[in-house]
């Protein structure tokens, strides 16, 4: 049987993966790359990000290992990391959206 992954995880340093696929509701995810099961917790698109972990509000986001931006509310693992829960660290001339 060959196991397909359904995530992309760029550097072993990152706290979110890519969706290599819709992700849907309830899916389970284990593979080699996450230190544990996942739960997807709401839909991913296919290419969109997802937490591997609890990301506090203000926290940074990591992919390729290095800072992309930061959480301007909390994320919980196993949801849809976006516009709509980051700001973008090139950013930083527009002010963050109201909660």
């Amino acid at each position: 049987m060959t196991r397909v992954n359904s995530l992309i995880v760029l550097d072993n340093r990152d706290n979110i993966a890519i969706a290599l696929q819709e992700l849907q509701i309830g899916m389970v995810i284990e593979q080699g790359d996450i230190a544990s099961v996942l739960e997807v917790k709401t839909v991913i698109p296919r290419g969109h990000k997802i937490a591997l972990i609890e990301i506090a509000k203000d926290d940074p986001i990591i992919k390729y290992g290095e800072r992309m931006g930061h959480a301007y509310r909390a994320i919980e693992r196993g949801t849809h990391v976006h516009t709509h829960n980051v700001i973008g660290d090139r950013v930083s001339t527009e002010p963050e959206p109201a909660e």
